[in-house]
């Protein structure tokens, strides 16, 4: 009986499992199956750790919070954050052989302030995302394309693109630009070239993402910084 609860629980999350919820840091069209739930983790400079619980509420629908704070790990005290970030995403359209996936999403989660910064991306907000996967040599190869209006600065409509590409073991690799077509004109991509994050992972059955991510790799909002970023999924 133990033997088949546990065959049981292996067989849920798999076919729970396999979507993408994130390139390296920007959204994809990937949602979670009701009764499911993902937590999300990175640190940032200094001593930084932030942190997001997203559930599967209905199919195709997910949503939940995210906190963190500065000085986590070490001898200071924490600082935390001054409020919860809201994290909500629809998926309109499932992928089909020749159409991409398209899901409307909101996060009203900044860039935080981090060492080495000198300018901090604004909330995406509102958001609408294509995602169109491709088997590919090895695994899966996909590509993903982003639009937002950012509260903050409602009269620039920001855009991002991203890829990414699987490996046997469950490795993989992930890349994704943001333009900065949103916040500050003397950041956007024809003036610095915008914000690229790279970001190397193992994955095992879709339930454990493990990256290493180097972020604002261009330098654009200061000196750039690695993250350890961890994602789990599970049952509820």
């Amino acid at each position: 009986m133990k033997f088949l609860s546990v065959t049981v629980l292996l067989i849920s999350l798999s076919a729970a499992a396999g979507e993408l919820m994130r390139v390296a840091g920007e959204p994809t069209a990937g949602v979670i199956a009701p009764r499911t739930f993902n937590v999300a983790m990175s640190t940032f400079p200094e001593s930084g750790l932030k942190f997001s619980i997203t559930a599967g509420i209905l199919p195709r629908f997910m949503a939940g919070l995210g906190y963190g704070g500065w000085n986590i790990m070490g001898m200071s005290d924490p600082a935390w954050f001054d409020g919860v970030y809201l994290k909500a995403r629809f998926r309109i359209f499932d992928e089909k052989r020749s159409f991409p996936a398209v899901a409307l999403g909101y996060d009203n989660e900044e860039e935080h302030a981090r060492s080495g910064a000198e300018y901090l991306r604004p909330a995406r907000d509102f958001y609408v995302v294509f995602s169109k996967n491709y088997m590919g040599w090895g695994g899966d190869m996909g590509f993903h394309f982003g639009v937002n209006i950012s509260e903050e600065y409602g009269d620039h409509i920001g855009c991002w693109a991203g890829i990414d590409k699987s490996f046997p073991g469950g490795f993989g690799v992930a890349a994704d630009w943001d333009l900065a077509t949103n916040g500050n004109t003397d950041y956007r991509v024809e003036k610095t070239g915008g914000f690229l994050d790279i970001e190397t992972y193992w994955e095992s059955f879709g339930q454990v993402r493990i990256g290493l991510r180097f972020s604002d790799v261009l330098e654009t909002g200061g000196a750039p910084y690695r993250s350890l970023v961890i994602d789990f999924l599970g049952l509820i």
